[in-house]
């Protein structure tokens, strides 16, 4: 049956309002600076939801999404600003009703992605074949070992460890075997 005479849907307020955190919920290792998927089941679409994200030890809450369709999934595009830290939740809440409301069940984590970046030879220097000079690299977040790889013309022409200690160092022996050019470079890459 349809009731009539018609009203506006503001002149009412829905029944059975509920939100629940999907995820994260609890566990999940995500990258500062990359794009991850908040999920949350809840009725009623038309309504609208605040997304805060927040650090267990810190006292206020930072606003992610400002009145967001109610459809259950959002897009974060992880601010670089944000700090590394296993402590995270997400929670949401409805715009008009702020008694309602879920957070993440349990603590997610914000990590910086892994990354590796040469330091030596990094471009410029003159190394004569058959000498003997240092690789060197730092790394963030790389667990394991690594490979180092020379390439020439952006092929690789060597490798020169296929299993090195990720400690940043290489004693590298240039062979004399190889064409004298100034087209080479050194790439290092995590085994894991």
């Amino acid at each position: 049956e349809t009731s009539s005479p018609s009203f506006s849907a503001e002149d009412f307020i829905p029944e059975n309002r509920f939100i629940d955190v999907i995820s994260p919920n609890g566990g999940e290792l995500w990258e500062i600076g990359s794009a991850q998927v908040i999920e949350w089941n809840s009725p009623h679409s038309s309504l609208r939801v605040h997304i805060f994200i927040q650090a267990l030890l810190q006292p206020i809450a930072q606003l992610i999404a400002e009145n967001e369709l109610n459809d259950g999934l959002y897009r974060w595009d992880i601010s670089s600003a944000l700090l590394p830290g296993t402590n995270y939740r997400v929670k949401i809440q409805l715009t008009n009703d702020v008694s309602v409301f879920d957070e993440s069940d349990g603590d997610f984590s914000l990590i910086i992605p892994p990354s590796i970046m040469v330091t030596s030879p990094n471009g410029g220097e003159d190394w004569e074949l058959g000498s003997t000079h240092d690789i060197t690299w730092s790394s963030v977040n790389v667990t394991g070992n690594v490979k180092i790889e020379l390439y020439k013309s952006g092929s690789v022409e060597e490798t020169l460890s296929s299993d090195e200690s990720n400690d940043g160092s290489y004693s590298w022996t240039i062979s004399s075997e190889l064409d004298a050019g100034s087209d080479y470079k050194i790439r290092i890459s995590s085994l894991n």
